[in-house]
């Protein structure tokens, strides 16, 4: 419109500034309707301003959402760029300059071997050791628990009834063999004093009638030869001298059952007559007195219980399949809640043939040394017995032996800078070594330290990744 003002100003030469004038206010009337039908046209509450800064927000995000997917897609759409790129003269260099360290030689050259130099052994801080045969001893780990060897316990009884007159001693207390724990008032040591007085009496009785009995079988003897008297006469005293013979054997066996019973019951030296004594037979320690000052007791009670501590037992609860593996003379070695001596040795001196129903267990017992008594009964102890399961086989170091997907593995070095990849089969596995049936012969050098390294580098090469 303001063109075809200026043309008319120009054709018409004359009114120059009117013409001008006109064409201007017609312009501006003109400017004046778009603006309105621009107005009309944008909705309301909203200014061309705001509308072109939306417009530029909703672009920018679209820009960032393109460049997020193709950082994220990146490696899937490099082979579709790099062709572009390399025409605009835009791709980048290839990667041509050597990577530190030596990092290039850990990559294997082959299947299941990886290589690598001095510096990059160095860097896994790889150790080796030599895989060897040896005599395989399987450990057995269990709970057990202290207790008196019964070889060495005595239960002591009273010898005969009687009422309690001392208690030399209580539970806890050491005592020696032969020790007075305790003396009763006892009427069966007066009765075996008086029956052995009575059987000597006897005895003496039997000797001086069978000396008469022989005394007149010898005179009759004698005078049947002078006719003096019948033969009839010589033979019955020959039989009263028989039955005096017998009698004094009688009489005899009556005392020696009254002295042996009296010795039993006699009381020790120096005590009153009638007072039997209970006396220790072992040294060892009293564990249990079953008896009171001034109670009546009989011979069917337990008074006293003395164990020797000296040497003891453990009693080792094994499960299943552990039942036939120990075996009698298997070392053992317990650790035991003491301060001063934690472990103990001993060996296995048997397995108990029959299962404990309640726990579904066996004991072995474990004998062992306690001089000291550090040990006591009925304390909980570890037990690790080394179960010796009678052959030998190839073991490696524990350290050696990596876990894969398809199983254990271990790396063999078959060079300086070569380790070859091998599956194992294992039987035993113990902390520090364990028994390979396939895989590695006695004598080879395998990676034991630093071996996880060697797997993470042949895991990452068989995945194909560039890191």
């Amino acid at each position: 419109m303001l063109l075809e003002a200026e043309t008319d100003v120009l054709g018409n030469g004359e009114g120059g500034i009117a013409g001008r004038g006109r064409a201007r206010k017609r312009s501006v009337s003109e400017a004046s309707r778009a603006a309105g039908s621009s107005a009309a046209s944008a909705p309301s509450g909203q200014s061309p301003r705001g509308m072109r800064r939306r417009s530029l927000l909703a672009v920018f995000a679209c820009l960032m959402a393109v460049a997020l997917a193709g950082w994220w897609y990146r490696e899937a759409a490099k082979p579709y760029f790099e062709p572009v790129l390399g025409l605009i003269g835009l791709a980048a260099a290839p990667d041509t300059a050597p990577r530190p360290n030596g990092a290039a030689s850990e990559q294997p050259t082959e299947d299941n071997v990886v290589r690598l130099d001095a510096d990059g052994q160095h860097r896994l801080g790889l150790a080796f050791g030599q895989s060897e045969t040896r005599r395989i001893i399987l450990p057995v780990r269990t709970p057990g628990m202290v207790a008196f060897d019964e070889r060495r316990v005595t239960r002591l009884k009273p010898r005969t009834s009687g009422r309690v007159l001392s208690l030399a001693v209580q539970p806890g207390d050491p005592v020696k063999a032969g020790q007075t724990l305790a003396t009763l008032d006892a009427s069966g040591v007066l009765d075996a004093r008086n029956g052995l007085a009575a059987a000597q009496a006897s005895l003496g009785e039997a000797q001086a009638t069978e000396k008469v009995a022989e005394t007149n079988l010898k005179r009759g003897s004698d005078l049947v030869k002078l006719g003096g008297v019948a033969q009839a006469e010589v033979d019955r005293r020959q039989v009263d001298l028989a039955k005096a013979h017998a009698a004094t054997l009688s009489a005899k066996s009556q005392v020696d059952l009254y002295r042996a019973q009296y010795e039993r019951l006699a009381p020790a030296p120096g005590e009153a007559p009638g007072v039997s004594a209970i006396v220790s037979p072992i040294n060892g320690v009293v564990t249990m007195a079953g008896i009171t000052l001034g109670e009546v007791v009989d011979t069917n009670r337990d008074a006293f219980t003395v164990a020797d501590p000296s040497q003891i037992q453990v009693l080792a609860n094994l499960y299943g399949h552990d039942i036939a593996t120990v075996k009698a003379g298997d070392l053992a070695t317990i650790e035991a809640p003491v301060v001063a001596h934690p472990r103990f040795e001993g060996r296995v001196r048997s397995v108990n043939a029959a299962i404990d129903p309640m726990t579904n267990t066996a004991p072995a017992r474990i004998e062992i040394a306690n001089p000291d008594g550090s040990l006591r009964a009925n304390m909980f102890v570890s037990v690790e017995i080394a179960a010796d399961l009678g052959r030998e086989g190839v073991t490696v170091a524990a350290a050696a032996v990596q876990q894969t997907e398809g199983g254990p593995i271990a790396f063999v070095r078959t060079g300086d800078d070569r380790f070859e990849k091998r599956d194992l089969k294992l039987g035993i596995q113990r902390a520090d070594w364990v028994e390979v049936t396939s895989g590695v012969a006695a004598g080879e050098t395998v990676a034991t330290q630093g071996s996880f390294g060697l797997k993470a580098i042949l895991m990452r090469a068989l995945l194909g990744s560039t890191d």
